[in-house]
């Protein structure tokens, strides 16, 4: 969350891409960060066991639903 405020901060279009066991947290920090309502992209959890096929899989999907929010 707080890179993307960051590169929101430099005026950088962003969202957070997270996956669905963090993004309760990233909600609450964003809200905490008095920018509740950021834009935030889930994947399907976990990740770290997936092969480069599975995580370009699901770095497909996120991309489609990022540039949907970025628009």
């Amino acid at each position: 969350m707080h890179d993307a405020l960051i590169l929101e901060n430099l005026e950088l279009p962003s969202v957070l891409l997270c996956t669905t066991n963090f993004t309760h947290t990233a909600r609450v920090l964003a809200e905490q960060l008095g920018r509740g309502g950021y834009p935030i992209v889930e994947i399907d959890h976990p990740i770290g066991r997936l092969d480069d096929s599975g995580l370009a899989d699901r770095v497909s999907q996120a991309v489609d639903k990022a540039v949907e929010l970025l628009m």
